[in-house]
């Protein structure tokens, strides 16, 4: 089998594409042929050195969508997706030609998307549904601000809050990107460039402010958020720059009963993914949630995607097909 490999921290030009033993599958495990699987920014932080916990050498990758070949006689010949906390950090991960995992890691991918957007999936909707409805617990007829909506994670959450009957809020940063948030499912959008977010969200709320907040940006503006939101809102935060130290108001804090959780997708390791993917499924199967563009590399390019993300210069999410044959158009 052939996979992206790294013995040592480093640039994302220093992984290699290396033929590997065919694996020794052990009971209870299955073989995956990978057709399609994205690369997501802590895959390329992984390979840098920036993520912890992570063993070497080690198969880097996360999200995938594939066929069973080899395991239960009843799953073979399966399409499945899945991702997790623990593949590429200390189990080798998906961008390789082929990956082994506990049955119970992979599910059917959904009939209507193809093996690469079902691959684009797994850590964007993982984490924005960890955020929307496991720990906000929002409920139908709230209201979601997300902040940075139009990323990955962000606009993952537009759309699971909008299919679970929420209003939603997203925040740009160029008038640009408005019509996309839109797209996405927001009732409104923000543009931060241009307007005040507290001032635009009680605008948008009559005042109220709203129920709970997403912010996948981090930072100072963590405080803004906590301002948006009304009495015993929620606020949800899943990122931190460079200095992770932020300060806010506690008199106001404790004086409306906020709550302030934190968010991390990687404490969910593969078989628990498998188990939440089941639970998103239905939305992809309704149209109510949508996969993104696309920008597909063959894995021989491994390096030329992992710095296309790293650099963050196409808007499309970038995804390696391990077999040169897969790469027909969607």
């Amino acid at each position: 089998m052939r996979a992206v490999r790294f013995d040592r921290f480093g640039f994302p030009s220093e992984i290699q594409i290396q033929e590997l033993p065919h694996p020794v599958l052990q009971p209870g495990e299955v073989l995956v042929e990978i057709h399609a699987a994205s690369v997501n920014p802590s895959d390329v932080k992984n390979v840098m050195g920036k993520m912890k916990g992570t063993t070497l050498p080690r198969t880097p990758g996360r999200d995938f969508a594939g066929v069973v070949v080899e395991g239960p006689p009843d799953l073979t010949g399966t399409e499945v997706w899945g991702t997790g906390g623990d593949i590429g950090f200390t189990r080798d991960g998906s961008h390789a030609s082929h990956i082994v995992l506990p049955v119970e890691a992979v599910g059917p991918k959904p009939q209507n998307l193809s093996m690469q957007q079902a691959a684009t999936v797994g850590v964007a909707y993982i984490t924005a549904w960890l955020c929307v409805i496991e720990t906000a617990r929002l409920q139908a007829g709230e209201t979601l601000l997300v902040v940075g909506a139009t990323g990955s994670v962000g606009s993952a959450a537009v759309q699971i809050a909008k299919w679970k009957g929420a209003r939603v809020l997203g925040t740009v940063r160029r008038e640009s990107d408005r019509s996309g948030v839109l797209e996405a499912g927001a009732d409104v959008a923000i543009d931060l460039g241009a307007q005040d977010l507290q001032d635009a969200v009680l605008s948008a709320t009559e005042g109220l402010g709203v129920s709970a907040v997403l912010d996948t940006v981090g930072g100072s503006i963590l405080e803004m958020c906590l301002g948006t939101l009304m009495h015993k809102g929620r606020a949800i935060a899943i990122s931190a720059p460079a200095d992770p130290r932020i300060s806010f108001d506690l008199r106001d804090f404790y004086r409306r009963e906020l709550r302030l959780f934190g968010v991390e997708s990687r404490r969910l390791d593969a078989i628990a993914c498998g188990q939440m993917l089941a639970k998103i499924a239905p939305g992809f199967a309704e149209n109510a949630l949508r996969p993104p563009a696309i920008a597909p590399y063959p894995l021989a390019d491994a390096a030329a995607a992992y710095e296309q993300v790293l650099n963050r210069t196409g808007a499309s999410k970038v995804v390696l097909i391990p077999n040169p044959g897969y790469l027909s158009p969607l």
